[in-house]
């Protein structure tokens, strides 16, 4: 194949994949008190009373997906809603969500997202396609979440290696993710991705040494570590930036409580997994 029709191959992805720019979809969730009791249980926390702590939203407007339309990673297949890129992996790489008022539970709300951007970059393990999809949730007919979520899709790379065996001794002040913690919070969210429950898919399809533990369950449990007990309007924002398996121990490490608070995910090999920033609105 010519350099030239490899270029027009790739115009024509390119193209595809904008033209996916403007879909929108709604879904209404009755926010029933269920998935936020369960996900307070996985996480170790108190139960919410009357609100929905911040992202634990995640646990709701979750599409049922028909089996006609689920892809071999368990996904939604794209080329639906979010567009065909070309690459094996898809993730969560980014997140950025302003609540002006927290969502009651058990009061209907709708959330309607739209895909506002699609961007091809050239990355350290080679191209990549960023899809932005921007969500508003609304109760009450008035605005509570506004949300920027950043979707990644990336060719496999090389073999990743463990951070430890299972056998070995976790470092002190580092936790580990067990398996059924990953399996419960996908139950949780409706989230079927087999890079979460599915060993083998990770090694031989994917590339990963072991089970992916889930950016928004990171992200979660940053911002509970990040955030007062009181419910007020804020914005939280974060950026994943290496991968956590079952076997890599991780600390959460978050800095001084203000109108503006750091925080971020290490992994005991001294990269950092995932960062974040909370700001008092």
């Amino acid at each position: 194949m010519s350099d030239q029709a490899k270029m027009d191959i790739s115009a024509d992805v390119r193209a595809g994949c904008e033209a996916f720019v403007g879909n929108c979809r709604e879904i209404e969730d009755t926010l029933a008190p269920e998935a936020a009791d369960k996900l307070a249980v996985l996480l170790g926390h108190e139960l919410p009373s009357e609100h929905l702590p911040p992202t634990y939203h995640w646990a709701y407007f979750n599409k049922g997906i028909p089996a006609r339309d689920v892809g071999a990673d368990m996904h939604e297949r794209t080329g639906i809603f979010l567009p065909a890129a070309p690459f094996h992996r898809r993730m969560w790489a980014a997140g950025d969500v302003s609540i002006f008022q927290p969502l009651r539970i058990g009061v209907p709300a709708r959330r309607r997202s739209t895909v506002t951007a699609v961007e091809f970059k050239d990355g350290n393990s080679g191209q990549m396609c960023f899809v932005t999809v921007s969500h508003e949730i609304e109760q009450d007919g008035a605005p509570s979440i506004s949300e920027k979520q950043t979707i990644v899709y990336r060719d496999r790379g090389g073999p990743e290696k463990p951070l430890r065996q299972k056998e070995d001794a976790i470092p002190e002040g580092y936790f580990v993710h067990a398996d059924s913690e990953l399996w419960f919070y996908s139950a949780i969210t409706y989230n079927g991705h087999r890079i979460h429950w599915d060993r083998e898919f990770c090694r031989n399809v994917e590339g990963y040494p072991d089970l992916v533990v889930h950016g928004p369950l990171m992200a979660t449990k940053l911002c509970e570590a990040m955030r007062g007990e009181k419910l007020v309007s804020q914005r939280f924002t974060f950026r994943a930036q290496a991968p956590v398996f079952t076997t890599s121990p991780i600390r959460i490490v978050t800095g001084v409580p203000g109108e503006q608070r750091h925080g971020e995910i290490q992994r005991s090999d001294g990269v950092v997994s995932m960062t974040a920033k909370l700001t008092l609105l």
